[in-house]
């Protein structure tokens, strides 16, 4: 806050004297004066003089600039608040992405354990193989079986027993 009694800053002097009003023979003297060749030195230009009428408009105006500075520390305290509040509110949203990121992980990590548990339930290469050539022993025995024997109503036999006999 502003010390009134220490200023920084350089007041304004009011000059608060009413200037008399200029009177006729004040114009007619300037006038002749005016006329005269010689030119007249400026007066010096009055020091600022304080009037004890003066001093409530300085103590006014010194109470307005230390309002002034008080808005000013309010506005800046609210600002470096509302900073805080702004890098709070950034780092909640990457934490709130990051956990529904994780939610993701998580919804896939279930469906890549079911995809396993399904692809667990399928034979392995063993069991197929297997499979595999029982099919073609199975296959390869009801061919032979139907060329020796025949299918009864389809086909006669087409290979002889040994025995030479047909029926």
């Amino acid at each position: 806050m502003a010390d009134p009694t220490a200023p920084t800053r350089v007041e304004p002097q009011l000059d608060v004297r009413p200037s008399p009003a200029p009177s006729p023979v004040a114009e007619l003297r300037a006038a002749v004066e005016g006329a005269n060749p010689a030119p007249a030195a400026p007066p010096p230009p009055p020091a600022p003089v304080v009037a004890p009428a003066d001093r409530p408009a300085l103590d006014q105006l010194s109470r307005i600039e230390d309002k002034t500075a008080r808005i000013e520390e309010k506005y800046a305290r609210s600002e470096s608040l509302l900073n805080r509040v702004e890098d709070r509110v950034e780092r909640a949203a990457v934490r709130m992405g990051e956990a529904a990121s994780s939610q993701d992980m998580a919804s896939l990590r279930g469906e890549v354990a079911a995809l396993d548990r399904r692809v667990r339930g399928i034979p392995g290469f063993a069991t197929l193989l297997l499979v595999g050539v029982l099919s073609g022993l199975i296959g390869a025995g009801a061919t032979v079986a139907a060329l020796r024997y025949g299918v009864p109503g389809l086909m006669p036999p087409l290979v002889t027993p040994v025995g030479g006999q047909t029926r």
